[in-house]
């Protein structure tokens, strides 16, 4: 059997970064990439990858509070 993960539409990572109640620089630190590729990913211009769409996915349907990192000294 092979398992298809589907991935998101940048409308949908949009979608899915606003329920988690974070925006695009949390999610970049969530996911491991830099501000300018969740940007990216939000104006269509690269696509996201099913690993990313299934973790974001994940965290909204467990309602699961995402932790993000803090860089350069920032307070959570």
């Amino acid at each position: 059997m092979t398992w298809q993960i589907r991935t998101l539409s940048p409308r949908e990572f949009k979608y899915a970064i606003d329920a988690l109640g974070i925006d695009q620089a949390k999610a970049a630190r969530v996911l491991g990439i830099s501000e300018r590729t969740a940007r990216r990913y939000i104006r269509g211009e690269i696509p996201i990858p099913p690993a990313h769409a299934l973790l974001l996915r994940a965290m909204i349907r467990l309602r699961a509070k995402p932790v993000v990192p803090a860089w350069n000294g920032e307070q959570n």
